[in-house]
């Protein structure tokens, strides 16, 4: 009989063991599941707050950007010729150094030089034989403007012959010649460029109940 009834009192203990375990584990769960579920609720967005802050936006902007280039455009320029007639050495004889020549342009001139060891003179004639310009000694320069025709030039000395005589002669003149002409100008094109700028914005935020917990802290 007493075993009978250490066996009830053990049976009832165990029996409110288990009872009491039972109430923690609900306890415990129970909170949890609290705790959870307000932890879900406080992340819900309460509270609207709009804020100022800045953006980057880009645009395109067009600019005007000098440059250099070369233009070219026809034009006219007074160009020299030269025809040479005659250009050396003659030796003297009794009755002179003559030569002819011709002149076939309205704005030519007679070009030249002459050069002697004895002095002489240097004569230009005409085609009616006509002395048109001369120069006496032993050399001189001529630069001398004829129209149009034929001539002739000549020297002679009279006190001895057999030396040498330098002599040049041309004809020179100066007509117009087309040309190309370069010139270096400056012009300007339009450029597109990207630029970034910043804006400022007004962004509005929702805030949960964290967060407003947190920036009081």
């Amino acid at each position: 009989m007493r075993k009978l009834v250490e066996n009830l009192s053990f049976v009832k203990k165990l029996h409110y063991g288990k009872l009491l375990k039972r109430s923690w584990i609900k306890f415990i769960t129970g909170s949890l599941a609290s705790l959870i579920l307000m932890a879900i609720i406080f992340t819900f967005p309460v509270k609207a707050v709009t804020v100022e802050t800045t953006e980057p936006y880009y645009v395109t902007e067009i600019s005007r950007e000098p440059y250099s280039t070369t233009e070219y455009y026809p034009s006219e320029q007074s160009i020299q010729n030269d025809r040479i007639i005659v250009d050396g050495y003659y030796t003297v004889v009794p009755f002179g150094i003559i030569i002819p020549f011709q002149i076939d342009r309205p704005d030519a001139r007679l070009m030249g030089t002459f050069e002697n060891t004895i002095p002489g003179s240097f004569v230009i004639y005409n085609s009616a034989n006509r002395i048109i310009w001369e120069k006496l000694g032993s050399r001189g320069t001529i630069d001398l403007a004829l129209p149009p025709g034929d001539y002739r030039a000549k020297f002679q000395e009279n006190i001895m012959w057999g030396e040498d005589l330098y002599i040049f002669l041309s004809v020179r003149w100066n007509e117009m010649q087309g040309i190309t002409t370069g010139k270096e100008i400056t012009q300007y094109r339009e450029v597109a460029r990207v630029v970034e700028k910043e804006r400022k914005v007004l962004k509005e935020y929702t805030l949960s109940i964290w967060r407003l917990i947190f920036e009081k802290m």
